[in-house]
């Protein structure tokens, strides 16, 4: 979405709170945010997206915090729009200050203090943002959070999304559980090779490897074949895993004796 924006909020997840009641704040104000993920167009390399919007954009707001200091995107972000010659308003909403390569990008940017009480300087933030955007401040500033969203659904989703992705390593644990319990070696040889791309999918979602992306991003395609890949393990994953659980289940309440059960579960695969 180039062109057709004012403002890059740069923000890190764990400040998304107050910066989306910023973007509301300013919005309000007739300025055209840019923000992530509701500016992400589907389809999109989310790294290519975020460089387009900051080349693009008149002014960059940094929500500056201690979370953002220690956010490799928040940097990325703001180093970019240093490189691009943007005007950068830092709203420190703690008492934190910049160190190393955040404090050598800010050094000579606007600094609006908004500690402890964020909300009670948005006004001035909102009249510093025009200003800088070459916008008239003459008229009333708006501050009207009625019909304002505190739930970010986008946030949710990708929570729930998190968890699921968390849980499938002790998945792959379980399945090569089973195969060591039913003494069967390429079930949990298979285990080990499926808990490798689930692991590169987890390092490629949670960002761990999204600064190589911006350098190389011929990596995204790997991204592509281990998501892929780590799809179709689950799937067969599912397949065997349904199908030990089920025979072993009704075969261990076909008998509670250890020795028959195995007798009788040896005798039922090779069916």
């Amino acid at each position: 979405m180039r062109g057709d924006h004012d403002v890059f909020i740069s923000y890190s997840t764990k400040d998304g709170d107050i910066a989306n009641k910023v973007c509301y704040a300013l919005e309000q104000n007739g300025l055209k945010c840019w923000i992530a993920p509701r500016n992400i167009a589907s389809g999109r390399i989310y790294v290519d997206e975020i460089a387009d919007a900051i080349k693009s954009t008149k002014i960059v707001v940094l929500i500056y915090s201690a979370h953002s200091q220690e956010s490799q995107y928040v940097n990325n972000e703001i180093k970019m729009a240093f490189s691009n010659n943007k005007q950068i308003l830092s709203f420190n909403i703690d008492d934190s200050l910049p160190k190393e390569n955040m404090e050598y990008f800010l050094k000579i940017t606007q600094w609006l203090s908004a500690y402890p009480n964020p909300e009670d300087e948005f006004e001035t933030l909102v009249k510093d943002v025009l200003k800088l955007c070459d916008e008239t401040t003459e008229k009333p500033i708006l501050l009207d959070f009625t019909n304002f969203k505190e739930e970010d659904l986008s946030k949710h989703k990708k929570d729930y999304l998190s968890l699921i992705l968390l849980f499938t390593p002790i998945y792959w644990a379980s399945f090569i559980y089973m195969g060591i319990s039913s003494s069967k070696k390429l079930w949990a040889l298979m285990g080990i090779v499926y808990l490798i791309p689930t692991l590169m999918c987890l390092m490629i979602y949670f960002g761990i490897f999204g600064y190589l992306f911006v350098a190389y991003p011929m990596l995204a395609l790997f991204s592509v074949i281990y998501i892929v890949f780590w799809i179709l393990a689950i799937i067969h994953g599912l397949l065997i895993r349904n199908e030990y659980l089920t025979r072993k289940s009704v075969l261990k309440f076909a008998s509670s004796d250890d020795e028959l059960f195995g007798y009788l579960y040896d005798e039922y695969i090779q069916l």
